[in-house]
This record gives C-alpha cells, structure tokens and sequence, in this order.
C-alpha cells in the first residue's frame, strides 16, 4: 500500500484590511448587517467586517466572504465560530487516531490489573503486597 501524505486544510491568511477594502464591503451589502439583517447605522452604530464563513473553517478572505457587521451580533458568531472550530479538531484527532486510547492495554502501564513474576493476574494495587509487608517500611513499586 503506498503512503499518502494528508495535507492538512488549516487556516486562510488574513490579510490587511485598509480603508477602501472596507468601504467595498460596505457599498455591495448597502450597510445590512450579514448576520441580523438589519440596518447599520455607520455614525452610531459600531460595526466591523465580519467574515461569513470563518478563516478557521475554511472561508476565504476575498470580498465574496465579507460583509459588515453589527459589533454585538459578529462577537455572537465569532463565540460559535470558535465553538465549531473546536469540534472540527476534536473530531479530526479522533478520527486519525491520536487521541488517548479509552481502553489502556492489557497488564500495562494504565491497566487496572498487573501480572506477578510468578504469572498470577492479580489488581495492580495488590502488586507487591507480600514483599512489601515483609519490609515493613510500606515502600511500594
């Protein structure tokens, strides 16, 4: 079987937003919030250019992807955005495998049960219980 190298998607470079840029984004939405689909006063009201769909998930950063935006309503989607983002990664490292295993090997390290050297199974706390004991220090392994 030939080794595939997954490449990963990750985020859009953001790039600078000048004055012009800005004004575009205004000017094709005719100041309609993109997420409440209100009116925006631009003198009163505070606004911001929102991405509509998130860098972190994949949008692009070109004029088709922004719009104005509400102050209080792109902190809303931004908490989302974050929030689905988050599990899109969990789901990913889940999915390739990386994740801590939710059943620790037989006898190792994180299992509840251990093997004597003479080969009885027996619970890890109970390990070296009669060594131990004839020591009488409560020195454990």
């Amino acid at each position: 079987m030939p080794f595939v190298e997954s490449g990963d998607v990750g985020t859009t470079r953001r790039r600078p937003l000048s004055p012009r840029r800005r004004l575009q984004v205004w000017e094709k939405t005719g100041g309609v919030c993109v997420l409440c689909a209100r009116r925006i006063d631009g003198v009163r009201e505070r606004w911001i250019v929102e991405h509509i769909r998130a860098l972190e998930l994949g949008g692009a950063d070109d004029l088709s992807n922004l719009g104005p935006a509400h102050e209080a309503c792109a902190l809303a989607k931004t908490k989302e955005d974050h929030r689905r983002a988050a599990q899109a990664k969990r789901q990913k490292v889940r999915h390739i495998g990386a994740d801590a295993p939710k059943r620790p090997l037989p006898f190792g390290k994180a299992s509840r049960w251990k093997r004597t050297l003479s080969g009885r199974s027996c619970r890890a706390s109970e390990g070296h219980g009669s060594r131990n004991a004839a020591r009488g220090d409560g020195w454990r392994r």
